[in-house]
């Protein structure tokens, strides 16, 4: 994986027409295969609205649609759990992460998270591919 991959927490793409969200959603639901990396729902609140995906090792891709441009962005969201005093320790993180190691070594472990975002903008450029000059 090069830097730029590693790196990458936002990737848009532009759409030959315009789209709401509700639409995308729509396309979404209609083209995403089972090997496509996580589950997405739509999400609907005061801080707007938007398709958010499962997280995966502390990272959320969310999809937003302004227009015609799709933007993903890499959100880093954990929850940590303390007992008695203890430091905070994130269990679905630990959980993933042991899961991963076992599956696919220490580089897994260590860039899973990442390379589940890099998954995720990957199958939407393709169930957009129809929709975008790229």
């Amino acid at each position: 994986m090069d830097m730029k991959a590693m790196s990458k927490s936002v990737e848009k793409y532009t759409l030959n027409a315009p789209m709401t969200l509700d639409e995308l959603h729509d396309l979404m639901t209609r083209r995403w295969t089972a090997d496509m990396p996580g589950k997405f729902k739509l999400k609907k609140g005061l801080l707007g609205n938007r398709i958010e995906f499962d997280v995966y090792m502390q990272m959320q891709p969310r999809v937003t649609v302004k227009e015609n441009i799709v933007t993903v962005r890499r959100i880093q969201n954990s929850t940590k759990v303390s007992v008695g005093g203890s430091p905070e320790v994130d269990f679905k993180d630990m959980k993933q992460r042991m899961a991963a190691a076992k599956e696919g070594g220490l580089k897994k472990a260590a860039f899973g998270g990442q390379d589940y975002f890099n998954g995720v903008c990957d199958a939407l450029r393709e169930v957009l591919k129809d929709k975008t000059d790229a």
